[in-house]
């Protein structure tokens, strides 16, 4: 039997209300859309000992210890309650780590009604690229949001026209200059979620996202690395080559670890390409607790799940951005570091007990750092 068949909706003084139909025990599901609900006898949403102590009905619906308003009218369209999520529910943080210069970027903002915008861009060969992208990437999506009514097409349409712009920006920059410079180029990691649902996350480079669904790790993106066979196939077909350097990781011509990027101007012709990969997918409230976006100062020192393991650790997004950047330095992380944490609505359904967090002097001695 459908697990729903039991209930049935309506909306009351703004609140998605659950009416009991046919059960003999209490209902589980008093009050969703506010913090007023009984503890249930049995708890069938939790499983094992990650869950134990939090307690989520039936429907799916969550305590999520972050006081979501409900998004009524998709509530009422998908029929469960759907949480509203908003700029300032998103934690982020980014550190320069041990290197020199700062060349991550950034980026959250609402560029529409219901519809989030965030990104995380890793610059190389300067932070030319990064801020170009960080600063110009959602007038590109807002430009083709005119056009198309497909997101993914116009995610395609903006990286693809973001570079051809900072091709043209790069070129008027050096005119004056004996040595032309082109070396600058970014990763580009980018989501947008619609309705609080609909989730678009459309990459190039080594930039990562993942999902936290069921307290475990889902990636969302591929690294774009040389050792890819079709992104190697494509890049020999080009004229380009791929060639490792002493610690065995490979580039392309020597110069460039990855095979898709913005900018990189020179290695254009020999197979890079600012084409992304986009994947689209529906948010599951009940079960899918946060995604991430990372550059790879995060990445290259830790596994997926153990970024997940740490971020449920946490207590709010801003407290994970600022922990997960500051666990990359503890484990060794030589580069820099940035992460988005953009919560749903199992935020803090997988309390983790399997990953014990490492001492931190500056965090136990400055005990709101990371609020």
């Amino acid at each position: 039997m459908n697990r729903f068949s039991r209930y049935s909706f309506s909306v009351v003084g703004g609140l998605l209300r659950c009416h009991h139909v046919k059960s003999s025990r209490e209902c589980q599901c008093r009050g969703v859309g506010r913090r007023s609900y009984t503890t249930p006898l049995t708890d069938p949403e939790n499983k094992g000992a990650h869950s134990r102590g939090t307690n989520f009905d039936t429907l799916g619906a969550w305590d999520n210890r972050l006081d979501l308003p409900l998004q009524l009218e998709q509530s009422i369209k998908l029929g469960r309650p759907i949480p509203r999520i908003a700029f300032e529910n998103i934690g982020y943080a980014s550190v320069i780590g041990r290197r020199e210069y700062q060349e991550d970027r950034v980026k959250i903002a609402e560029i529409g009604p219901d519809l989030l915008y965030c990104g995380v861009f890793d610059g190389h060969g300067g932070s030319i690229a990064a801020d170009y992208i960080s600063d110009f990437l959602e007038d590109h999506i807002a430009f083709w949001m005119k056009k198309e009514d497909d997101l993914r097409k116009v995610l395609r349409n903006s990286f693809i026209e973001v570079n051809n712009a900072f091709s043209r920006h790069l070129y008027f920059r050096n005119l004056d200059k004996k040595r032309p410079d082109f070396n600058g180029g970014t990763t580009a990691t980018v989501c947008l979620l619609k309705d609080s649902v609909d989730l678009l996350v459309c990459h190039v480079g080594d930039s990562r996202a993942i999902l936290c669904r069921g307290g475990k790790a889902q990636r969302l993106t591929i690294d774009h690395e040389p050792e890819l066979q079709g992104e190697k196939t494509r890049i020999v077909n080009a004229g380009g080559h791929i060639t490792f350097n002493s610690l065995g990781i490979a580039s392309v011509n020597g110069r460039l670890a990855m095979t898709r990027s913005i900018g990189d101007v020179e290695l254009k012709r020999f197979g890079v390409t600012a084409e992304p990969h986009v994947k689209g997918m529906e948010i599951k409230h009940g079960g899918d607790a946060f995604m991430v976006l990372l550059t790879d100062g995060i990445t290259y020192v830790m596994n997926d799940q153990e970024i997940i393991d740490i971020i449920c650790s946490c207590t709010d997004p801003k407290e994970a951005a600022n922990l997960i950047t500051d666990q990359a330095l503890q484990f060794g992380s030589e580069d820099n570091s940035s992460a988005i944490v953009v919560p749903f609505g199992a935020w803090g359904k997988y309390s983790s007990t399997a990953y014990n967090v490492p001492y931190s002097f500056g965090r136990n001695i400055l005990g709101k750092r990371y609020h």
